[in-house]
């Protein structure tokens, strides 16, 4: 695979803002095409495009419509996503919409390099694999791009995102964030559900993943010892829910994530 094979759609969903961040380090990986969210429904498009990124700056309903459409059309692609809005709910609303990585702006360069590093993994470890299928259902929309102001049923389960933040190293039973929350079990089942379309467990599980691939970047650590680290008592188990998630075993990943890493350094140096 080599590096200019690799063909970038790069939607520029700006809202007339200079680009914040620097094309140059995408350019070392891909051959990259921008084009305008107008543009992105025309035929013209129909490229097997190895990844899409979406440069927003703060996204709308309309704007955001766009990535569930995009991956339906070209299920394959990783999708980036760049923006100048942070908030947990474009967070997990990213997240249900299975966007590869986000990356809020101006990005430093060494995230932008972690960005790259982890999509180029991604590619190198799909090139190997079956083609995905489209997924049709699309998640909600997070309350910063809807058109109508109303309180944000998230706004009560904070201190439940904010204590997985901070104790995801260790089992964390429904029981003790709905304490937190001032909710009965059931109750905060429902609502996290509600708010951020993802069970708790499942919200737990991909925010370990995260941590989990960052520690896999180390070769030197087991891959046991990352289960541990990130809250698996059971390196089974942990590397089920990986393989689940990411499409690849923890050691392919490392593999992949090393290799590519490994090249986009020598690419730079040359």
């Amino acid at each position: 695979m080599h590096v200019l094979d690799l063909k970038l759609l790069w939607v520029n969903v700006r809202s007339g803002r200079p680009d914040l961040v620097s094309r140059s380090p995408f350019e070392r990986l891909f051959a990259v095409t921008e084009v305008g969210s107008s543009e992105l429904c025309t035929s013209e498009l129909e490229e097997p495009w190895d990844a899409i990124l979406f440069d927003f700056d703060y996204p709308d309903m309309s704007g955001l419509k766009l990535i569930p459409d995009a991956k339906t059309r070209w299920p394959s692609a990783p999708i980036l996503m760049l923006t100048l809005q942070s908030s947990v709910e474009l967070a997990v609303w990213a997240l249900r919409s299975r966007v590869f990585d986000l990356a809020v702006k101006p990005a430093t360069p060494k995230e932008i390099e972690r960005m790259l590093e982890r999509v180029a993994a991604a590619i190198s470890a799909r090139h190997s694999q079956i083609e995905r299928k489209p997924h049709g259902a699309s998640a909600q929309l997070p309350i910063e791009s809807r058109y109508r102001p109303q309180a944000s049923a998230a706004s009560r389960l904070q201190s439940a995102l904010a204590h997985v933040a901070k104790h995801f190293l260790r089992p964390i039973p429904e029981s003790e964030v709905a304490t937190l929350c001032n909710m009965s079990p059931s109750r905060f089942c429902r609502e996290f559900k509600a708010a951020f379309e993802v069970t708790f467990g499942e919200y737990l599980a991909n925010y370990r993943m995260k941590h989990a691939k960052r520690l896999l970047a180390n070769p030197t650590m087991p891959v046991a010892d990352v289960a541990v680290a990130v809250g698996f008592n059971d390196p089974s188990y942990f590397t089920r829910v990986f393989r689940k998630q990411e499409g690849v075993s923890p050691s392919e990943y490392r593999a992949a994530t090393l290799f590519e890493a490994n090249r986009l350094r020598a690419s730079a140096q040359g």
